[in-house]
């Protein structure tokens, strides 16, 4: 068997010569395959002295897959088929287009070259070439993001590749040093590598060069009900799924919500719409994604919010004060929506989720013919159960009926019939028919 390798070796080169890995990079294996197999168990055989091989062990259908490579495979691979790969692979550059074709010619070879063989190319012909890559890179002016280059490299060198990254982040937090917020480019940059960086690296470097001009912009943003600007408000948010969550909370207990509350404080002690209040309170409940909305740094500030509007329409009634029809109303509605949330863990806490309880849902009969409720506590149901907020509009009356939001319609109550404002009047409206209307975009 000690021959084997010098007798292979000169017909196996004159097979292959004509085969150009970077065109064809599946090429040959298979065939190789069958010789690893058919070698192996040659040798296992002359080792053991047992008889010749069986057609089933030619084909490979009997072979070991454990234990070294024969000394022939290792021949033919080094003085056949690395040449052949190593010519492929002589001017490839990180950055070039026939990337893709090398991938292929690692990813088809993989499993037929022996171990040492592989991590030879590997780390010959691509991680140095890497690293050079790596070094000259400049984030500013090159118009390949690093990850598109890097990234498919990660199979085939997974934590070998963990060399590089230092460098890398320290040339993003380089560039970051002359960064707006209003340019996305940092986000198109950092946002591939959340899940490649170890989580505590990426932070940091957020920490360092992005979080702290995010909170400069939000800090300098005004609240203002009248005309409210939202490009830093944006900025922030851009960035959830990239930064940790609980940082970016962090950033709006600190700089946006003390403000934020004292403007709505200013707005309350005067004589306000509370309609317009209450839609300025939702309007700003609902920019924030539900993840951050039910943080534990941020879920408190909007709780807070609600009770400073129920106090002051409670001090108002006690005090003789002027309070609009329907204002009350609305605000218990929300106070217990609100109260319904407190159920749900904030998404920053470590309260372990729990199975919801069942719930049947309103139908439209149970709405109309439901005699344990009465007819506008089991529209409010029908309105949650599909979605639609059902609210008074504060001082809006019709017919000497107190006038609702249902979604986007204006309806008002009366004998358990739905009146709907249409063009030239108000007409009563099925059951159905609201739902449809007040779902449509």
């Amino acid at each position: 068997h000690s021959l084997a390798g010098p007798l292979l070796v000169p017909p196996m080169r004159k097979f292959l010569s004509a085969w150009i890995p970077l065109k064809d990079p599946k090429g040959p294996a298979q065939a190789m395959k069958a010789w690893r197999r058919l070698l192996k168990n040659e040798e296992n055989r002359a080792r053991s002295g047992r008889d010749s091989p069986t057609v089933l062990q030619i084909r490979g259908e009997g072979g070991e897959d454990g234990g070294e490579d024969a000394a022939a495979f290792v021949q033919l691979v080094e003085e056949v088929v690395m040449p052949k790969m190593m010519s492929a692979a002589a001017n490839w550059t990180p950055k070039w287009e026939g990337t893709e074709q090398l991938v292929q010619l690692i990813d088809a070879w993989q499993a037929v070259l022996p171990e040492a063989s592989h991590a030879i190319f590997v780390n010959t012909m691509i991680l140095p070439k890497l690293k050079s890559a790596v070094d000259s890179w400049n984030p500013k002016n090159d118009p390949i993001p690093i990850h598109a280059w890097v990234f498919p490299w990660l199979p085939f060198l997974g934590a070998e590749l963990e060399e590089l990254y230092p460098v890398i982040r320290y040339k993003i937090g380089v560039a970051l040093t002359e960064w707006h917020p209003s340019d996305p480019s940092a986000i198109n940059i950092l946002a591939p590598w959340a899940k490649v960086f170890k989580p505590a690296h990426m932070e940091a470097l957020l920490v360092r060069c992005v979080l702290p001009k995010l909170a400069v912009e939000v800090r300098g943003m005004a609240i203002n009900p009248a005309n409210q600007t939202l490009d830093p408000f944006n900025w922030t948010i851009a960035w959830l799924g990239t930064a940790p969550l609980g940082q970016l909370a962090a950033i709006f207990n600190t700089e946006f919500f003390p403000r934020w509350l004292q403007v709505l404080f200013t707005w309350l002690t005067g004589r306000p719409d509370y309609e317009e209040v209450t839609r300025w309170y939702l309007n700003w409940k609902s920019l924030f994604p539900e993840e951050l909305q039910g943080h534990e740094l941020v879920k408190p500030h909007f709780t807070r919010a609600l009770d400073m509007m129920n106090n002051v329409v409670a001090g108002a009634k006690m005090t003789g004060g002027f309070v609009p029809a329907g204002a009350e109303e609305n605000l218990g509605y929300l106070r217990v929506t609100e109260s319904r949330d407190k159920d749900k863990p904030a998404s920053g806490s470590r309260i372990l989720p729990t199975e919801p309880k069942a719930k049947g849902k309103m139908s439209i009969a149970d709405a109309m013919y439901d005699s344990s409720i009465t007819f506008k506590e089991a529209l409010e149901q029908l309105a949650q159960d599909n979605g639609q907020l059902f609210l008074p509009k504060v001082g809006k009356q019709q017919a000497g009926k107190q006038v609702y939001s249902f979604g986007k319609v204006a309806v008002y109550l009366d004998n358990r019939l739905v009146y709907a404002q249409e063009e030239g009047g108000w007409r009563p409206i099925a059951l159905d028919e609201l739902l449809k209307r007040a779902s449509k975009k």
